[in-house]
C-alpha cells in the first residue's frame, strides 16, 4: 500500500508536505509510510480517500479506479491533475493542438474515432 500512495500523492501532484497536512499527520510519518517503515492506520485510509477521492479498496488492494467519480467533470479534474504530474512534452502537444483545432477539425475528428470504435 505504501508505494500506492506515493503514487497517489504524485499523481495529484503534491508534494510530502502539503498531502500529510492534507491529512492531518506530520510529513516524517508521511515519509515514513511511503518508504514503508511504519504502516498506515485505517483512520489515515479513511482520511485519504475522504479528502482526496480516492477508492478505498484501490488504496488497500490496487485493484479498481484510484478515484472515485461522482460525475464526468470530477473524472476530467482527476485526469488534467494526473496529466500534469506526467510531465510529458509529447502528451502536452498532443493536448496543445488538440485544443487549437477549430470545430471542422473536431467534426473530423469525432468521424475518425467513430471509425476507429467500428
Amino acid at each position: 500500500m505504501n508505494s500506492r500512495i506515493k503514487e497517489l500523492r504524485k499523481i495529484l501532484n503534491l508534494t510530502q508536505d502539503k498531502f500529510s497536512k492534507s491529512i492531518n499527520i506530520s510529513r516524517s510519518n508521511l515519509s515514513a509510510i511511503e518508504n514503508g517503515t511504519i504502516n498506515i492506520t485505517d483512520r489515515n485510509i479513511k482520511m485519504i480517500c475522504s479528502v482526496h477521492d480516492v477508492n478505498e479498496n484501490w488504496l488497500r488492494t490496487g485493484e479498481g479506479d484510484m478515484f472515485v467519480y461522482d460525475n464526468e467533470d470530477d473524472e476530467l479534474d482527476i485526469l488534467i491533475g494526473s496529466f500534469y504530474a506526467e510531465n510529458d512534452d509529447f502528451k502536452k502537444r498532443i493536448i496543445k493542438t488538440m485544443l487549437s483545432l477549430d470545430d471542422d477539425d473536431w467534426v473530423f475528428i469525432k468521424k475518425f474515432i467513430d471509425k476507429i470504435k467500428d
